[in-house]
């Protein structure tokens, strides 16, 4: 019989938190989306609410970044160069 692996959020303690925000049937969409620092490829995005305007997603946005961001290591932030892209 396999063992069964437990499933792990320790991660994302060291995520670092981005904002996106969508235009969906009339109404603004606010996501965010964690990045794990140590491993770019992982990522978890989690939709939180929508408006009626783009301005009230974007200072909603605002506010719930900063609070994520929150941690006594510093805000955590990952690398561009991790990530291969082909601008092609």
């Amino acid at each position: 019989m396999k063992e069964h692996k437990e499933h792990t959020d320790d991660w994302l303690l060291d995520a670092e938190v981005q904002t996106r925000i969508v235009e969906e049937k009339g109404r603004w969409t606010v996501s965010l989306v964690f990045i794990d620092t140590k491993n770019p490829s992982r990522i978890l995005v989690n939709e939180i609410a929508d408006y009626r305007s783009k301005h009230l997603a974007e200072i909603a946005a605002l506010n719930m970044k900063r609070t994520a961001e929150k941690d006594i290591r510093g805000t955590q932030r990952i690398h561009k160069d991790d990530y291969d892209i082909n601008h092609n």
